[in-house]
C-alpha cells in the first residue's frame, strides 16, 4: 500500500517536471505580488528579455517598458486585475541590449479568501514575427494602392517633362552667355531629379516577372560591394563584406535581389556624412539566408521606424521613400522579411531574411 502511494507520488512529481519544462520551452512565466514586483521568472522570460533572473527579481515590469503604450493602456489593465478579472492583450517590450519585442499576455490574479488579489500570474507568447509580418502586410498594401496613382501621375508628368526639357536645351544654345548658362543648368539639372522620381513612381508599379532560379547570392553581394565602393568612397565611407561559414542556396531573382543590396547600401551611405565604415554580413541561421547592411551613422527616431517602406514617407531631405517601399515588395515576393532596426545617433541595421532552398537529393 505504501509502496503503491509511493509509486504515484513519483508519477505526480514526474509530471509536474514535465509540465514545468513543456512551460518552460513555450510559455513566459511571471509571478509579482500585488505591488508589481517580479517575485518569479522563468528562463523563457530571462531570454527574451536578455536580463538574468538576479536583475529581474525585485524590479517592476517598468524594467522592459518600451514607451509604446500609453499610461491609459496600462491603468486599464491594473483596474481589471486589481477587481480580480483576468486581463488579456498585446504588449511590446524592450530588453535589455535595446531591442524590441511582442507579447500576448494573459495576467491571472490569485485571490485570497476575502477575494482580494494578493499576487497574480502573467502568461505570455512571444508574436513578434507574427506582429513584423502584419506590419509587412499593411505597408505592402499601401504600397499598392499609391503606386497605381503614383504610375498614373508619372506618364501624365513626363510628357510635358520631356517637352521643357528640349525647349531648355535649346535655349542653352541661343544664350551663349554664361550667366544664362549657370541657370538652365540648374533648370536641366532639376529636371533631371523630377525624371528620376517619376522613373522611380513607374518602377514601384511595373510587375516584371521575376525570374526565379536556385542561386548563390554570395558573387553577387560581392560584385555589388566592390561597385558601391567606388560611389563610398567619394564620402569617405568603407564598404566590407564579411561572409560567415556556408551559404545555402535561395531561389530568387538575383537581379531583383541585387537592386535591394544597392538600396539598403546607399541609405547607408548616406547615413555617413561625416565617413566610416559599412558592413554587410552573409550568413545562414535557422534554415535562413540572412543579409545584413550595418552603418554606424546617424540614426533613425524611433516612432518614425514603423513606417519607414511606406511611398514618400522618408527621413532624407530630398528622398521620395520608394527606394525602401520597392525593397520590401520584393523581399515580399521572395518569402522573405526585410526589417530595420535602429539608435539614434548610433545607427541602423538593415536585415534580410531568405528561406533558404530546399536541399537536391542526389541519390
Amino acid at each position: 500500500m505504501l509502496n503503491e502511494a509511493l509509486n504515484n507520488l513519483q508519477t505526480a512529481l514526474d509530471a509536474l517536471v514535465t509540465i514545468n519544462r513543456a512551460l518552460d520551452e513555450s510559455l513566459i512565466v511571471a509571478i509579482t505580488d500585488r505591488r508589481g514586483r517580479i517575485t518569479f521568472a522563468n528562463q523563457k522570460f530571462c531570454e527574451l528579455s536578455k536580463y538574468s533572473k538576479e536583475e529581474l527579481l525585485g524590479q517592476t515590469h517598468r524594467i522592459i517598458n518600451s514607451g509604446y503604450h500609453p499610461k491609459e493602456f496600462f491603468r486599464e489593465m491594473w483596474r481589471t486585475i486589481a477587481s480580480g478579472k483576468i486581463w488579456r492583450g498585446e504588449i511590446r517590450n524592450r530588453a535589455k541590449d535595446g531591442t524590441y519585442y511582442w507579447v500576448d499576455t494573459t495576467i491571472v490574479p490569485c485571490l485570497d479568501k476575502r477575494g482580494k488579489p494578493y499576487q497574480y500570474v502573467s502568461f505570455r507568447i512571444d508574436i513578434t514575427e507574427r506582429k513584423r509580418a502584419e506590419e509587412q502586410l499593411r505597408r505592402l498594401d499601401k504600397v499598392e494602392a499609391v503606386a497605381q496613382l503614383a504610375s498614373s501621375i508619372a506618364h501624365e508628368i513626363r510628357n510635358p517633362l520631356a517637352a521643357i526639357k528640349m525647349a531648355v536645351q535649346g535655349l542653352q544654345m541661343d544664350l551663349p552667355e554664361r550667366r544664362h548658362q549657370d541657370v538652365l543648368a540648374m533648370i536641366l539639372s532639376e529636371l533631371d531629379r523630377i525624371d528620376n522620381i517619376a522613373e522611380q513612381f513607374m518602377h514601384l508599379a511595373k510587375r516584371r516577372e521575376s525570374q526565379f532560379q536556385v542561386a548563390d547570392i554570395r558573387p553577387m553581394c560581392e560584385l555589388t560591394v566592390r561597385l558601391m565602393s567606388i560611389t563610398a568612397r567619394k564620402s569617405g565611407v568603407r564598404v566590407s563584406l564579411s561572409v560567415r561559414g556556408d551559404i545555402p542556396p535561395v531561389r530568387c531573382d538575383v537581379a531583383q535581389l541585387q537592386q535591394v543590396l544597392i538600396n539598403l547600401l546607399k541609405n547607408a551611405i548616406e547615413a555617413m556624412p561625416d565617413g566610416g565604415d559599412v558592413e554587410v554580413e552573409l550568413l545562414e541561421e535557422s534554415g535562413r539566408v540572412v543579409l545584413r547592411v550595418i552603418d554606424h551613422g546617424i540614426g533613425i527616431p524611433e516612432d518614425e521606424l514603423p513606417r519607414l517602406g511606406e511611398p514618400f514617407h522618408t527621413t532624407k531631405p530630398h528622398g521620395t521613400g520608394l527606394g525602401l517601399s520597392i525593397s520590401h515588395k520584393i523581399i515580399h515576393d521572395h518569402g522573405g522579411t526585410l526589417h530595420l532596426t535602429s539608435r539614434l545617433g548610433e545607427g541602423t541595421v538593415a536585415e534580410v531574411r531568405l528561406p533558404a532552398a530546399p536541399a537536391v537529393r542526389t541519390d
